[in-house]
């Protein structure tokens, strides 16, 4: 069932790109040219994944993103060292810039958005799973850490942990959140089936992180079985979807929030996007031995200074930005 879903997916995708170019034939052949191509972007998560109302739809709808640089360096079209642009920060051992060294070093005339995981959370899964008290504590820690009598614009996904995480971040910063509800940072963006399908396929394999890992890194075994199950149709092309989350999703919504952004979504997304900014530098490759995989509260920061230019990298808000959860404390 599996290859026959991935065949008729391609199968799909074929007649849709067929679709689309006689339509611009026809278009072309009766002298129209009001209107270009669509960027929409065809994915079976958009579902799940439609933006709340006045924020362009990342998953489904066409950009309007308006100033995207020019492809500063292959395979990225936005910067990806920070001398670039002449900010002056420097990472850890492991590539992680921290959280509160970006906020002070970034010019009050650039914005910045950050997209990290949620905090440490109890293992029950599902929409209701609550923080623990350390989680609670490490929220606040990096609160403190951006602290400033400036205004953030906070958005969380559906779920009490990644909501909890953004109101004790601006509780810590004095300020009370009104945390916007916001499908564009959907866990699922680089899956092209819900998360949950791909935990159900390869729970028995290693589980859904492994697996994301290996994709992350394109570290899949053209022999191993379990990797060929996981590997075929369920992830979009890893650099095309990366830069479109930077320049489609983030930077196209920046007008419409505040100077500096706190979005808290899941390590389902984060592991790609640290990956991707880091041209799969930054070793959280949960396959291999040591076992590492991103820790609470890392992610990625854009920042798009006064002259449209955009620098992207990857970030911690505890003290190191990756984890092994075997090694987690336990919290009753």
């Amino acid at each position: 069932m599996r290859n026959l879903f991935c065949s008729m997916k391609k199968i799909k995708q074929k007649f849709f790109s067929l679709a689309v170019l006689m339509i611009a034939c026809l278009l072309a052949a009766c002298g129209d040219n009001s209107s270009s191509p669509s960027d929409e972007v065809a994915s079976s998560s958009s579902a799940e994944g439609t933006s709340s109302e006045g924020n362009i739809n990342p998953l489904g709808g066409s950009s309007s993103a308006t100033n995207v640089p020019k492809n500063y360096q292959d395979p990225f079209t936005f910067f990806t060292m920070p001398a670039s642009t002449g900010l002056v920060v420097t990472p850890d051992e492991d590539g992680f810039y921290d959280m509160g060294d970006v906020y002070k070093a970034v010019p009050k005339s650039s914005k910045i958005a950050f997209v990290i995981r949620h905090s440490k959370r109890y293992k029950s899964t599902g929409v209701e799973s609550q923080l623990t008290p350390i989680g609670e504590q490490m929220a606040k820690d990096l609160g403190a850490k951006l602290k400033s009598d400036e205004k953030f614009h906070y958005a969380s996904t559906n779920f009490v942990r990644t909501r909890k995480t953004a109101e004790l971040i601006a509780e810590a910063r004095g300020e009370k959140a009104e945390v916007e509800t916001w499908d564009g940072i959907d866990g699922a963006y680089f899956l092209t089936v819900p998360s949950d399908t791909l935990d159900a396929l390869m729970g028995k394999s290693g589980g859904s992180p492994k697996y994301i890992a290996r994709y992350s890194y394109d570290a899949f075994s053209s022999t191993n079985a379990a990797d060929q199950k996981a590997q075929p149709c369920f992830y979009e092309d890893f650099f095309a979807r990366g830069n479109q989350f930077v320049n489609e999703v983030i930077v196209a919504n920046m007008p419409k929030w505040e100077r500096v952004s706190i979005l808290v979504s899941h390590d389902v997304l984060v592991e790609p996007l640290i990956a991707f900014v880091s041209n799969r530098t930054i070793n959280l490759k949960s396959f291999e031995s040591p076992f590492h995989w991103v820790n609470y509260l890392s992610g990625i920061v854009v920042i798009v200074d006064e002259q449209d230019k955009i620098t992207a990298l990857p970030v911690k808000g505890d003290t190191v930005g990756w984890m092994i959860p075997s090694q987690e404390v336990k919290e009753e």
